[in-house]
């Protein structure tokens, strides 16, 4: 099957970045979006990115994942505004700063509070959370904890394609739908015409 008539499918993903302030959620998705690493101040509320990755597959089905990603406000004051982004939410990326133990021991609390709030909003229970150790440029001992976690630097750029790759590599296959091309468009004139109205152009 050519490249031009093969199927493809997607999957859409809503990621959330947790975690305390400072621990580079911003400087994350700002590196793994742009390819850059600039400092940031401190995320008010949320801010949101989308990126579509392709994903790998041995059944030579064409896969791709669009993420909607939103990175979230970690200082106390806007602890009461999280929850209003977890709402769907798929994934989960859980940050803390390898240098400062107190980021990690905050871990679990905000994976229960992801928990709480997307049990009765996801019944079928697929959230992916991945906890993140972020600045191993500025070096870290070994860390006590029974949390599994995967170590990254938004400064260098270590780890954070990777982690991301991963990420959209595990969406379950039945998030997948099969995206639509012009030639079903054409075999549907409605379909056809609510694209052409629905487009800015």
């Amino acid at each position: 099957m050519s490249s031009e008539s093969q199927e493809v499918y997607v999957a859409n993903l809503k990621l959330v970045l947790l975690g305390e302030s400072s621990v580079g959620k911003t400087s994350i998705v700002t590196r793994y979006t742009t390819g850059n690493y600039q400092k940031t101040n401190a995320t008010i509320g949320a801010a949101f990115f989308s990126r579509t990755i392709g994903v790998s597959s041995e059944d030579g089905v064409v896969r791709k994942v669009n993420v909607e990603i939103w990175d979230t406000a970690g200082q106390e004051r806007y602890r009461s505004l999280t929850p209003v982004y977890y709402r769907n939410t798929d994934a989960a990326l859980v940050v803390f700063d390898v240098t400062k133990p107190e980021s990690l021991e905050k871990v679990h609390s905000w994976i229960e509070e992801l928990t709480e709030y997307c049990s009765s909003d996801r019944p079928e229970n697929w959230i992916n959370v991945i906890v993140v150790g972020n600045k191993i440029d500025l070096g870290h001992m070994p860390l006590e904890t029974d949390l599994q976690y995967v170590l990254v630097s938004a400064k260098t750029g270590e780890g954070i394609v990777d982690l991301f790759e991963n990420l959209a590599q595990s969406v379950p296959k039945e998030k997948y739908v099969r995206e639509e091309t012009l030639e079903d468009l054409a075999k549907d004139p409605l379909k056809m015409r609510k694209q052409k109205e629905s487009c800015s152009c």
